[in-house]
C-alpha cells in the first residue's frame, strides 16, 4: 500500500486520534472530513499504521491492557455471582 497513490499523508485530526489510541475515531473523522467510504479510510489508517511500527506497538500495548481490565473485571463478578449463589444454597435455601 505504501506504492498506492491514493494514501497521502493522515490530516492532523485522525494521526492525533491515533495517537491516543482511538483507531475507530480516527476512522470516523477520516471519513468525515474526507467523504471516503469506510473501506478506504479503514485502508488509509492501516497503511499509516504499517508505516510506523512505534504506534503499532502503542496500539496493541494498549488493547492488551483493555483486555486486562475486562478480564479482572469479569473475573471480579463472576466470583461475585458464584458466592452469592452459594450464599443462597447454604443459608437461605431450607
Amino acid at each position: 500500500m505504501r506504492a498506492d497513490p491514493r494514501f497521502k499523508p493522515l490530516p492532523p485530526e485522525p494521526v492525533a486520534l491515533l495517537e491516543e489510541g482511538h483507531v475507530q475515531a480516527a476512522v470516523r473523522a477520516l471519513r468525515r472530513s474526507h467523504g471516503v467510504d469506510l473501506r478506504q479510510a479503514q485502508n488509509w489508517i492501516d497503511s499509516y499504521i504499517d508505516d510506523n511500527p512505534m504506534l503499532r506497538i502503542q496500539l496493541e500495548t494498549g488493547q492488551r491492557a483493555a483486555r486486562r481490565r475486562f478480564f479482572f473485571w469479569f473475573l471480579l463478578v463472576d466470583a461475585m455471582v458464584t458466592a452469592a449463589i452459594i450464599c443462597y444454597v447454604l443459608y437461605f435455601k431450607n
